[in-house]
Protein backbone atom coordinates (compact mmCIF):
# COMPACT_ATOMS: atom_id res chain seq x y z
CA UNK A 1 0.00 0.00 0.00
CA UNK A 2 2.43 2.08 0.91
CA UNK A 3 4.49 1.19 -2.37
CA UNK A 4 1.41 2.49 -4.18
CA UNK A 5 1.20 5.68 -2.15
CA UNK A 6 4.68 7.07 -2.73
CA UNK A 7 3.64 6.36 -6.58
CA UNK A 8 0.89 8.45 -7.16
CA UNK A 9 2.42 11.51 -5.37
CA UNK A 10 5.20 11.11 -7.57
CA UNK A 11 3.17 10.77 -10.07
CA UNK A 12 1.36 13.97 -8.81
CA UNK A 13 4.65 15.69 -8.75
CA UNK A 14 5.88 15.06 -12.02
CA UNK A 15 2.27 16.04 -13.61
CA UNK A 16 2.19 19.12 -11.82
CA UNK A 17 5.80 20.06 -12.57
CA UNK A 18 4.81 19.41 -16.83
CA UNK A 19 1.24 21.94 -16.17
CA UNK A 20 3.16 24.32 -14.39
CA UNK A 21 2.99 27.39 -16.34
CA UNK A 22 5.90 30.42 -16.10
CA UNK A 23 5.30 33.81 -16.02
CA UNK A 24 7.30 36.72 -17.15
CA UNK A 25 8.55 37.64 -13.47
CA UNK A 26 9.73 33.77 -12.83
CA UNK A 27 11.26 33.57 -16.22
CA UNK A 28 13.03 37.54 -15.39
CA UNK A 29 14.56 36.31 -12.08
CA UNK A 30 15.89 32.84 -13.92
CA UNK A 31 17.50 34.93 -16.53
CA UNK A 32 19.08 37.00 -13.89
CA UNK A 33 20.54 33.62 -12.44
CA UNK A 34 21.27 31.58 -15.32
CA UNK A 35 22.02 33.97 -18.04
CA UNK A 36 25.62 33.85 -18.98
CA UNK A 37 26.10 37.21 -20.67
CA UNK A 38 25.00 39.17 -17.95
CA UNK A 39 27.35 37.39 -15.43
CA UNK A 40 30.13 37.87 -17.41
CA UNK A 41 28.96 41.74 -17.81
CA UNK A 42 28.99 41.46 -14.07
CA UNK A 43 32.64 39.78 -13.38
CA UNK A 44 33.64 42.64 -16.47
CA UNK A 45 32.37 45.34 -13.92
CA UNK A 46 34.01 43.38 -10.92
CA UNK A 47 37.12 43.52 -12.72
CA UNK A 48 37.20 47.15 -13.91
CA UNK A 49 36.59 47.94 -10.32
CA UNK A 50 39.51 47.02 -8.92
CA UNK A 51 41.46 50.06 -11.00
CA UNK A 52 40.61 51.90 -8.10
CA UNK A 53 42.29 50.52 -5.44
CA UNK A 54 45.31 49.93 -7.70
CA UNK A 55 44.92 54.02 -8.03
CA UNK A 56 44.98 54.31 -4.66
CA UNK A 57 47.81 51.80 -3.83
CA UNK A 58 50.23 53.99 -6.00
CA UNK A 59 50.30 56.74 -2.96
CA UNK A 60 51.45 54.50 -0.30
CA UNK A 61 54.88 53.37 0.50
CA UNK A 62 56.12 50.32 -1.52
CA UNK A 63 58.66 48.22 1.23
CA UNK A 64 60.79 45.84 -0.54
CA UNK A 65 63.30 43.23 1.92
CA UNK A 66 66.32 41.52 0.42
CA UNK A 67 68.48 38.77 1.82
CA UNK A 68 71.33 37.02 0.53
CA UNK A 69 74.39 34.91 2.29
CA UNK A 70 77.80 33.88 0.71
CA UNK A 71 80.39 31.35 1.28
CA UNK A 72 84.15 33.01 1.06
CA UNK A 73 86.90 31.71 1.41
CA UNK A 74 90.34 33.25 2.36
CA UNK A 75 93.98 32.81 3.14
CA UNK A 76 95.51 34.30 6.15
CA UNK A 77 98.88 34.67 6.63
CA UNK A 78 100.89 34.41 9.94
CA UNK A 79 104.60 36.29 10.52
CA UNK A 80 105.42 34.98 13.97
CA UNK A 81 105.06 31.16 12.70
CA UNK A 82 108.39 31.30 10.96
CA UNK A 83 110.15 28.03 9.78
CA UNK A 84 112.96 27.03 8.17
CA UNK A 85 113.94 25.38 5.40
CA UNK A 86 116.94 22.25 4.82
CA UNK A 87 118.99 25.47 2.67
CA UNK A 88 118.22 27.91 5.44
CA UNK A 89 115.71 29.76 3.60
CA UNK A 90 113.00 31.15 6.26
CA UNK A 91 109.29 30.54 5.12
CA UNK A 92 105.79 31.86 6.48
CA UNK A 93 102.76 29.48 7.72
CA UNK A 94 99.23 30.36 5.69
CA UNK A 95 96.05 29.12 5.98
CA UNK A 96 92.84 28.84 4.67
CA UNK A 97 89.86 30.46 6.28
CA UNK A 98 86.36 29.92 5.42
CA UNK A 99 83.21 31.92 6.82
CA UNK A 100 79.57 33.10 5.97
CA UNK A 101 78.88 36.49 5.31
CA UNK A 102 74.64 37.50 5.52
CA UNK A 103 73.04 40.61 4.66
CA UNK A 104 69.55 41.42 5.48
CA UNK A 105 68.03 44.96 4.34
CA UNK A 106 64.62 46.55 4.07
CA UNK A 107 63.99 49.49 1.38
CA UNK A 108 61.16 52.03 1.69
CA UNK A 109 60.20 54.16 -1.16
CA UNK A 110 57.00 56.45 -0.35
CA UNK A 111 56.48 58.70 -3.14
CA UNK A 112 56.05 62.39 -2.65
CA UNK A 113 55.26 63.93 -5.92
CA UNK A 114 54.26 61.78 -9.02
CA UNK A 115 51.87 64.03 -11.26
CA UNK A 116 51.12 60.72 -13.31
CA UNK A 117 49.55 59.14 -10.12
CA UNK A 118 46.91 61.92 -9.49
CA UNK A 119 45.68 61.74 -12.92
CA UNK A 120 45.46 57.61 -12.94
CA UNK A 121 43.54 58.11 -9.51
CA UNK A 122 40.67 60.51 -11.24
CA UNK A 123 41.16 58.31 -14.11
CA UNK A 124 40.53 55.43 -12.24
CA UNK A 125 37.15 57.29 -11.05
CA UNK A 126 35.88 57.56 -14.61
CA UNK A 127 36.44 53.98 -15.35
CA UNK A 128 34.38 53.14 -12.13
CA UNK A 129 31.45 55.12 -13.38
CA UNK A 130 31.74 54.07 -16.46
CA UNK A 131 31.57 50.19 -15.27
CA UNK A 132 28.80 50.94 -13.38
CA UNK A 133 26.73 52.22 -16.32
CA UNK A 134 28.37 49.75 -18.69
CA UNK A 135 26.71 46.76 -16.33
CA UNK A 136 23.45 48.83 -15.15
CA UNK A 137 23.08 49.00 -19.40
CA UNK A 138 23.55 45.39 -19.29
CA UNK A 139 21.06 44.69 -16.90
CA UNK A 140 18.54 46.46 -19.03
CA UNK A 141 19.51 44.78 -21.89
CA UNK A 142 18.37 41.54 -19.80
CA UNK A 143 15.07 42.65 -19.71
CA UNK A 144 14.23 43.74 -23.13
CA UNK A 145 16.07 40.53 -24.41
CA UNK A 146 13.90 38.93 -21.69
CA UNK A 147 11.24 40.22 -22.85
CA UNK A 148 11.34 40.11 -26.55
CA UNK A 149 12.51 36.16 -26.70
CA UNK A 150 9.05 35.25 -23.70
CA UNK A 151 6.46 37.27 -26.07
CA UNK A 152 8.46 35.62 -29.45
CA UNK A 153 7.62 32.33 -27.86
CA UNK A 154 3.72 34.06 -27.10
CA UNK A 155 3.82 34.96 -31.08
CA UNK A 156 4.87 31.41 -31.86
CA UNK A 157 2.49 30.10 -29.62
CA UNK A 158 -0.10 32.40 -31.48
CA UNK A 159 0.54 31.63 -34.92
CA UNK A 160 0.26 27.96 -34.33
CA UNK A 161 -3.13 28.60 -32.89
CA UNK A 162 -3.75 30.45 -36.05
CA UNK A 163 -2.54 27.84 -38.39
CA UNK A 164 -4.39 25.42 -36.56
CA UNK A 165 -7.86 27.00 -36.85
CA UNK A 166 -7.02 28.05 -40.41
CA UNK A 167 -6.52 23.98 -41.20
CA UNK A 168 -9.80 22.97 -39.28
CA UNK A 169 -12.08 25.59 -40.90
CA UNK A 170 -10.55 24.55 -44.29
CA UNK A 171 -10.64 20.78 -43.82
CA UNK A 172 -14.75 21.70 -42.25
CA UNK A 173 -14.86 23.19 -45.48
CA UNK A 174 -13.37 20.77 -47.49
CA UNK A 175 -15.85 18.30 -46.26
CA UNK A 176 -18.59 20.27 -46.84
CA UNK A 177 -17.53 20.82 -50.47
CA UNK A 178 -17.36 16.67 -50.83
CA UNK A 179 -20.96 16.10 -49.81
CA UNK A 180 -22.57 19.04 -51.92
CA UNK A 181 -20.08 17.74 -55.28
CA UNK A 182 -21.54 14.04 -54.61
CA UNK A 183 -24.46 15.56 -54.19
CA UNK A 184 -23.96 17.38 -57.50
CA UNK A 185 -24.01 20.98 -56.29
CA UNK A 186 -20.63 22.05 -57.32
CA UNK A 187 -17.96 21.10 -60.00
CA UNK A 188 -14.93 18.85 -59.23
CA UNK A 189 -13.12 21.80 -59.28
CA UNK A 190 -13.77 23.42 -56.12
CA UNK A 191 -13.06 20.54 -54.00
CA UNK A 192 -9.61 20.29 -55.68
CA UNK A 193 -9.51 24.11 -54.69
CA UNK A 194 -10.54 23.35 -51.17
CA UNK A 195 -7.97 20.33 -50.88
CA UNK A 196 -5.27 22.47 -52.06
CA UNK A 197 -5.59 24.95 -49.52
CA UNK A 198 -5.98 22.31 -46.69
CA UNK A 199 -2.75 21.25 -47.88
CA UNK A 200 -1.56 24.42 -48.14
CA UNK A 201 -2.70 25.14 -44.51
CA UNK A 202 -1.14 21.84 -42.77
CA UNK A 203 2.75 22.67 -44.41
CA UNK A 204 2.14 26.01 -42.63
CA UNK A 205 0.92 24.28 -39.10
CA UNK A 206 4.02 22.32 -39.19
CA UNK A 207 6.54 25.48 -40.20
CA UNK A 208 4.53 27.17 -36.98
CA UNK A 209 4.98 24.22 -34.68
CA UNK A 210 8.97 24.36 -35.59
CA UNK A 211 9.01 28.19 -35.29
CA UNK A 212 7.50 27.61 -32.02
CA UNK A 213 9.90 24.93 -30.76
CA UNK A 214 12.76 27.62 -32.24
CA UNK A 215 11.61 30.14 -29.94
CA UNK A 216 11.82 28.10 -27.04
CA UNK A 217 14.97 27.21 -27.28
CA UNK A 218 16.06 30.53 -27.84
CA UNK A 219 14.22 31.56 -24.59
CA UNK A 220 15.93 28.49 -23.00
CA UNK A 221 19.54 30.10 -23.84
CA UNK A 222 18.63 32.76 -21.40
CA UNK A 223 17.35 30.86 -18.73
CA UNK A 224 18.84 27.83 -18.44
CA UNK A 225 16.19 25.52 -18.93
CA UNK A 226 13.36 24.39 -21.07
CA UNK A 227 9.91 26.44 -20.84
CA UNK A 228 7.41 24.64 -22.03
CA UNK A 229 4.01 26.26 -20.64
CA UNK A 230 3.56 30.20 -20.84
CA UNK A 231 1.10 32.41 -19.38
CA UNK A 232 -0.77 34.75 -21.50
CA UNK A 233 -1.60 38.28 -22.20
CA UNK A 234 -4.89 39.12 -21.06
CA UNK A 235 -7.94 39.90 -23.45
CA UNK A 236 -8.93 42.76 -21.98
CA UNK A 237 -5.59 44.92 -21.59
CA UNK A 238 -5.45 48.56 -22.25
CA UNK A 239 -3.01 50.12 -23.92
CA UNK A 240 -1.81 53.61 -23.06
CA UNK A 241 0.31 56.18 -24.54
CA UNK A 242 3.69 56.72 -22.84
CA UNK A 243 3.70 59.09 -20.13
CA UNK A 244 4.52 62.41 -20.45
CA UNK A 245 3.29 62.63 -24.17
CA UNK A 246 5.89 64.09 -25.34
CA UNK A 247 8.13 63.04 -27.80
CA UNK A 248 11.05 65.73 -27.35
CA UNK A 249 10.80 65.39 -23.24
CA UNK A 250 11.70 61.60 -23.98
CA UNK A 251 14.67 62.42 -26.14
CA UNK A 252 15.59 65.22 -23.44
CA UNK A 253 15.22 62.07 -21.21
CA UNK A 254 17.16 59.65 -23.15
CA UNK A 255 20.56 61.87 -23.97
CA UNK A 256 20.99 62.74 -20.21
CA UNK A 257 20.27 59.42 -18.50
CA UNK A 258 20.66 56.52 -21.24
CA UNK A 259 23.02 54.16 -19.46
CA UNK A 260 24.68 52.72 -22.91
CA UNK A 261 25.63 56.79 -23.54
CA UNK A 262 26.82 57.79 -19.94
CA UNK A 263 29.15 54.39 -20.42
CA UNK A 264 30.71 56.38 -23.42
CA UNK A 265 30.99 59.68 -21.56
CA UNK A 266 33.21 58.47 -19.01
CA UNK A 267 35.07 56.64 -21.79
CA UNK A 268 36.19 59.79 -23.16
CA UNK A 269 36.76 60.94 -19.89
CA UNK A 270 39.37 58.51 -19.27
CA UNK A 271 40.67 58.90 -22.45
CA UNK A 272 41.25 62.78 -21.56
CA UNK A 273 43.04 61.46 -18.53
CA UNK A 274 45.65 59.39 -20.70
CA UNK A 275 46.58 62.17 -22.54
CA UNK A 276 47.77 63.50 -19.23
CA UNK A 277 49.16 60.63 -17.94
CA UNK A 278 51.49 60.07 -20.90
CA UNK A 279 52.78 63.97 -21.15
CA UNK A 280 53.16 63.74 -17.69
CA UNK A 281 56.06 61.41 -18.31
CA UNK A 282 58.20 64.16 -18.86
CA UNK A 283 57.85 65.76 -15.61
CA UNK A 284 60.05 65.22 -12.70
CA UNK A 285 59.27 62.83 -9.56
CA UNK A 286 60.33 62.88 -5.91
CA UNK A 287 60.18 60.15 -3.49
CA UNK A 288 61.64 59.25 -0.45
CA UNK A 289 63.88 56.50 -0.07
CA UNK A 290 65.10 54.21 3.12
CA UNK A 291 67.58 51.62 3.28
CA UNK A 292 68.18 49.36 6.37
CA UNK A 293 70.94 47.27 6.10
CA UNK A 294 72.59 44.45 8.59
CA UNK A 295 75.23 42.31 7.69
CA UNK A 296 76.87 39.51 9.76
CA UNK A 297 79.94 37.59 9.18
CA UNK A 298 81.65 34.40 10.90
CA UNK A 299 83.63 34.03 12.59
CA UNK A 300 86.04 36.90 10.91
CA UNK A 301 83.86 39.65 11.72
CA UNK A 302 81.21 41.52 14.10
CA UNK A 303 77.59 42.19 12.86
CA UNK A 304 77.11 45.82 11.29
CA UNK A 305 73.48 48.02 11.12
CA UNK A 306 73.47 50.78 8.72
CA UNK A 307 70.67 52.69 7.90
CA UNK A 308 69.89 55.40 5.48
CA UNK A 309 67.18 58.14 4.24
CA UNK A 310 67.39 60.05 1.03
CA UNK A 311 65.40 62.67 -1.08
CA UNK A 312 65.30 61.21 -4.85
CA UNK A 313 64.47 63.32 -7.47
CA UNK A 314 64.24 61.94 -11.01
CA UNK A 315 64.42 64.24 -13.94
CA UNK A 316 63.50 62.63 -17.35
CA UNK A 317 65.74 63.91 -19.90
CA UNK A 318 65.21 61.64 -23.25
CA UNK A 319 63.21 58.69 -23.89
CA UNK A 320 64.28 58.11 -27.77
CA UNK A 321 60.95 60.05 -28.71
CA UNK A 322 58.77 57.44 -26.77
CA UNK A 323 56.69 60.00 -24.81
CA UNK A 324 55.84 61.92 -27.69
CA UNK A 325 54.98 59.07 -29.58
CA UNK A 326 52.64 57.51 -26.83
CA UNK A 327 51.27 60.79 -26.47
CA UNK A 328 50.04 61.35 -30.04
CA UNK A 329 48.60 57.88 -29.79
CA UNK A 330 46.27 58.57 -26.16
CA UNK A 331 45.20 61.84 -28.55
CA UNK A 332 44.01 59.48 -31.82
CA UNK A 333 42.17 57.19 -28.97
CA UNK A 334 40.81 59.95 -27.05
CA UNK A 335 39.21 61.48 -30.46
CA UNK A 336 37.94 57.74 -31.61
CA UNK A 337 36.61 57.71 -28.63
CA UNK A 338 34.70 61.23 -29.02
CA UNK A 339 33.15 60.36 -32.16
CA UNK A 340 32.26 56.62 -31.17
CA UNK A 341 30.75 58.53 -28.55
CA UNK A 342 28.73 60.86 -30.81
CA UNK A 343 27.59 57.89 -32.55
CA UNK A 344 26.18 56.70 -29.67
CA UNK A 345 24.34 60.16 -29.28
CA UNK A 346 22.91 59.92 -32.44
CA UNK A 347 21.53 56.47 -32.00
CA UNK A 348 20.09 56.84 -28.31
CA UNK A 349 18.37 60.03 -30.23
CA UNK A 350 17.13 58.04 -33.30
CA UNK A 351 16.09 55.30 -31.07
CA UNK A 352 13.86 56.56 -28.72
CA UNK A 353 12.03 58.37 -31.46
CA UNK A 354 11.87 55.25 -33.28
CA UNK A 355 10.16 53.61 -29.96
CA UNK A 356 8.18 56.41 -29.29
CA UNK A 357 6.69 56.61 -32.50
CA UNK A 358 6.41 52.47 -32.80
CA UNK A 359 4.37 52.71 -29.37
CA UNK A 360 1.78 55.21 -30.91
CA UNK A 361 1.69 53.29 -33.95
CA UNK A 362 1.48 49.97 -32.44
CA UNK A 363 -2.04 51.55 -30.38
CA UNK A 364 -3.21 52.77 -33.71
CA UNK A 365 -2.50 49.27 -35.29
CA UNK A 366 -4.54 47.51 -32.29
CA UNK A 367 -7.45 49.78 -32.18
CA UNK A 368 -7.72 49.02 -36.17
CA UNK A 369 -7.09 45.68 -36.26
CA UNK A 370 -9.79 44.88 -33.50
CA UNK A 371 -12.37 46.43 -35.98
CA UNK A 372 -11.06 44.69 -38.85
CA UNK A 373 -11.65 41.28 -36.94
CA UNK A 374 -14.93 42.42 -36.18
CA UNK A 375 -15.47 43.52 -40.58
CA UNK A 376 -13.59 40.19 -41.79
CA UNK A 377 -16.12 38.00 -39.75
CA UNK A 378 -18.75 40.09 -41.11
CA UNK A 379 -17.72 40.04 -44.85
CA UNK A 380 -16.70 36.02 -44.02
CA UNK A 381 -20.79 35.43 -43.02
CA UNK A 382 -22.01 37.12 -46.24
CA UNK A 383 -19.18 35.09 -48.54
CA UNK A 384 -20.10 32.06 -47.03
CA UNK A 385 -23.61 32.68 -47.69
CA UNK A 386 -23.58 34.08 -51.33
CA UNK A 387 -21.42 30.74 -52.29
CA UNK A 388 -24.48 28.94 -50.62
CA UNK A 389 -26.54 30.71 -53.11
CA UNK A 390 -23.98 30.58 -56.45
CA UNK A 391 -22.95 34.11 -56.71
CA UNK A 392 -19.77 33.91 -54.80
CA UNK A 393 -16.40 30.69 -55.53
CA UNK A 394 -14.84 28.79 -53.22
CA UNK A 395 -11.50 30.94 -54.05
CA UNK A 396 -13.95 33.87 -52.17
CA UNK A 397 -14.85 31.50 -49.20
CA UNK A 398 -11.18 30.83 -48.96
CA UNK A 399 -9.92 33.65 -48.90
CA UNK A 400 -12.85 35.66 -46.44
CA UNK A 401 -11.68 32.93 -43.83
CA UNK A 402 -7.86 33.43 -44.60
CA UNK A 403 -8.79 37.30 -43.83
CA UNK A 404 -10.65 36.80 -40.53
CA UNK A 405 -7.89 34.71 -39.35
CA UNK A 406 -4.57 36.92 -40.34
CA UNK A 407 -6.21 40.18 -39.01
CA UNK A 408 -6.73 37.73 -35.61
CA UNK A 409 -3.10 36.92 -35.83
CA UNK A 410 -2.40 40.93 -36.31
CA UNK A 411 -4.24 42.19 -33.70
CA UNK A 412 -2.68 39.91 -31.13
CA UNK A 413 0.80 40.72 -32.60
CA UNK A 414 0.21 44.32 -32.26
CA UNK A 415 -0.28 44.17 -28.86
CA UNK A 416 2.87 42.17 -28.31
CA UNK A 417 4.62 45.18 -30.22
CA UNK A 418 3.09 47.34 -27.86
CA UNK A 419 4.39 46.31 -24.66
CA UNK A 420 7.98 45.29 -27.11
CA UNK A 421 8.36 48.97 -27.66
CA UNK A 422 7.11 50.45 -24.77
CA UNK A 423 9.97 48.44 -23.03
CA UNK A 424 12.37 49.64 -25.83
CA UNK A 425 11.59 53.21 -25.15
CA UNK A 426 12.21 52.81 -21.36
CA UNK A 427 15.60 51.13 -22.16
CA UNK A 428 16.39 54.18 -24.54
CA UNK A 429 15.29 56.92 -22.02
CA UNK A 430 17.35 54.61 -19.11
CA UNK A 431 14.26 54.71 -16.82
CA UNK A 432 13.59 50.71 -17.53
CA UNK A 433 14.13 48.77 -14.43
CA UNK A 434 12.95 45.17 -13.04
CA UNK A 435 9.83 47.27 -11.87
CA UNK A 436 8.72 47.64 -15.22
CA UNK A 437 8.51 43.29 -15.57
CA UNK A 438 6.72 43.15 -12.43
CA UNK A 439 4.33 45.96 -14.15
CA UNK A 440 3.76 43.72 -17.22
CA UNK A 441 3.79 40.37 -15.58
CA UNK A 442 0.82 41.99 -14.30
CA UNK A 443 -0.67 41.72 -17.81
CA UNK A 444 -0.30 37.98 -18.08
CA UNK A 445 -2.78 35.38 -16.89
CA UNK A 446 -2.09 31.49 -15.91
CA UNK A 447 -5.57 30.62 -17.84
CA UNK A 448 -4.32 28.79 -21.00
CA UNK A 449 -6.00 29.37 -24.16
CA UNK A 450 -7.78 26.65 -26.06
CA UNK A 451 -5.20 24.89 -28.62
CA UNK A 452 -2.16 26.47 -26.89
CA UNK A 453 1.05 24.55 -27.02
Amino acid sequence: MHKYLLFFITLLMVLSNEARTEDLLTIYHLAKINDPTIQAKRAEQLATLEAKPQALADFLPVITASANNAATSQRATSNNALSFSETGTATTSTQVVHYNQSTYGLTLNQPIFYYKQWIANAKADEQVKGANATYGAAEQDLIVRTVQSYFAVLKAVDALKYAKAQRRAIAKFLEQTEQRFKVGLIAITDVQIAKAQHDNAYAQEITAENELANQKENLREIVGKPIEHVSFLRENLTLKTPEPANLEQWVSTALEQNLSLQASRFKVRGARADIKMTESDHLPTLNVQSDLQRQTSTPLYASNTTSDVMLKVTLPIFSGGKTRSKTKQAVYTYEQNQKEMESEYRQVESSTRQAYRGVLTQISQAKALKQAIISNASALKATDAAFNVGTRTIVDVLKAQSDLIQAEQNYANARYDYILQSVQLKQSAGTLSPEDVQHINGWLTDNLKEDHA
